[in-house]
C-alpha cells in the first residue's frame, strides 16, 4: 500500500504551523483555526494565546458559540471560555473549571481539554503546535535586516496539500514550462549540477540557472537560488541577482484540510530598504508567478506527496525534491516512535 504525506497526516501534530496574521486578529477571541481537517478554538487570556480543541467534550458543541468571560482580579486579563450550549467553562490550560448543571461542582475527570503544546508568535504570524515539537520554527536571517523591505502578500488558500505546493516551490526545472509568462527562459531547460545538504529538520540547496528578473521587466539575467526548507513544508529561498539586489521569498503553508492549504507569503527585498520602492509592484508580480503554479497544482488528483519508492520516476534534478520526500519519510517515523 502507498504511503502519502498529505494535510492529515499525523506527524503533522508535532510541527509548527501558522494559523492567523497577528494583525489580523482583533480582540482576544475566540477565533477559529482550523488544521488537519480539525477545528480548534483560539483565544488570549493573561496577555498569551491558548489553543484548544474546538469541541466541549459535553455534546460536542463548538466552543467558538460561546464567549470570553474574564475572570480573576480586574485588569489581570485572564479569561475563560464558555459554551454556548450548556455553559461549560474552559480556563487556558483546557481545565473545566464550572459545569453550571452539576449544582455541587462535580467536574469528570473526561471534562477537561488539551490545549496546544506550543503557541508563539513570528514573522507577525501566529505559530502553533498542537503537540510536543519534533521540527523547530523556520529561521529567516534576513529578518530584521534593514537592507531589507518587506511585502506581504494576501493570505491565499490553494485546493493542493502543504507538501505538494512546497514541493513544486523547491522545484529547479518548471520554470521554463510553467512560468514562461513571467520568470521562466525558455532556452534554460537543462538542470545544471547543484548540491543539496541537510542538518536535523533543515535542508539546502543552491542552484545556478538563468531567469527573468522579477521586476516584470522580461529581461533574462544570471540568478542564484539559495533555498532553505524547514520540515514539514516552510521555505526560504534567496534570489540572488547580482548587481540587481537579492529577493528573500518565504513560503509558509497551514494545512487546514487534506484537500486546502493557505498560503503566508512575504517578499524581503533590498530595493525596498528603508522604505523605498512601492511594494504592490511586487506582491502583484508574486501573485501572478503563484498563479502559473495553482492552475496545476490544483488538478492533481492527489493531494499529497507519494513517500513509497516506485511511486514516482525521478531523475537527477530532482534531487532537492527528493531529499524533501526523505525529510517527510523521517519525520513520520520520528512522530510516531516519540
Amino acid at each position: 500500500m502507498d504511503t502519502w504525506f498529505d494535510n492529515t497526516h499525523p506527524s503533522l501534530r508535532h510541527c509548527f504551523h501558522p494559523v492567523a496574521e497577528v494583525s489580523a486578529l482583533n480582540g482576544p477571541g475566540p477565533f477559529e483555526i482550523e488544521l488537519f481537517g480539525q477545528s480548534h478554538v483560539l483565544f488570549r487570556s493573561r496577555g498569551a494565546w491558548t489553543v484548544l480543541p474546538n469541541r466541549c467534550p459535553h455534546r460536542l458543541a463548538p466552543l467558538t458559540t460561546g464567549r470570553l468571560e474574564s475572570v480573576g482580579s480586574a485588569g489581570d486579563g485572564a479569561a475563560t471560555i464558555r459554551c454556548g450550549y450548556h455553559g461549560w467553562c474552559f480556563d487556558a490550560a483546557g481545565r473545566c473549571v464550572e459545569i453550571p448543571a452539576s449544582g455541587d461542582g462535580t467536574i469528570p475527570p473526561t471534562a477537561h481539554l488539551t490545549p496546544a503544546a506550543v503557541v508563539e508568535e513570528a514573522y507577525g504570524l501566529l505559530w502553533v503546535c498542537v503537540d510536543e515539537p519534533v521540527t523547530p520554527l523556520p529561521t529567516v536571517v534576513e529578518w530584521g535586516d534593514p537592507s531589507y523591505g518587506v511585502a506581504r502578500l494576501p493570505v491565499q488558500e490553494w485546493s493542493a496539500g502543504a507538501a505538494q505546493i512546497t514541493d513544486n516551490f523547491l522545484d529547479v526545472a518548471h520554470f521554463p514550462f510553467m512560468h514562461l509568462g513571467t520568470i521562466g527562459d525558455p532556452d534554460d531547460r537543462v538542470v545544471g549540477d547543484y548540491t543539496v545538504s541537510r542538518q536535523d529538520w533543515v535542508f539546502r540547496a543552491v542552484h545556478q540557472h538563468k531567469a527573468a528578473l522579477i521586476d516584470g521587466s522580461g529581461r533574462i539575467v544570471d540568478r542564484t537560488m539559495e533555498f532553505e526548507c524547514t520540515a514539514p513544508h516552510h521555505l526560504r529561498l534567496r534570489l540572488d541577482y547580482g548587481e540587481h539586489g537579492a529577493t528573500v521569498l518565504l513560503f509558509f503553508h497551514q494545512p487546514v484540510a487534506v484537500d486546502r492549504t493557505r498560503l503566508y507569503i512575504m517578499d524581503l527585498s533590498t530595493s525596498r530598504a528603508g522604505g523605498m520602492g512601492d511594494p504592490r509592484q511586487a506582491i502583484d508580480f508574486q501573485l501572478t508567478v503563484g498563479a502559473e503554479d495553482r492552475v496545476i497544482l490544483e488538478q492533481f488528483p492527489h493531494k499529497g506527496l507519494p513517500l513509497t519508492a516506485g511511486v514516482e520516476t525521478h531523475i537527477k534534478a530532482d534531487r532537492i525534491t527528493v531529499e524533501l520526500r526523505r525529510v517527510l519519510g523521517d519525520l513520520a517515523q520520528a512522530a510516531a516512535s516519540g
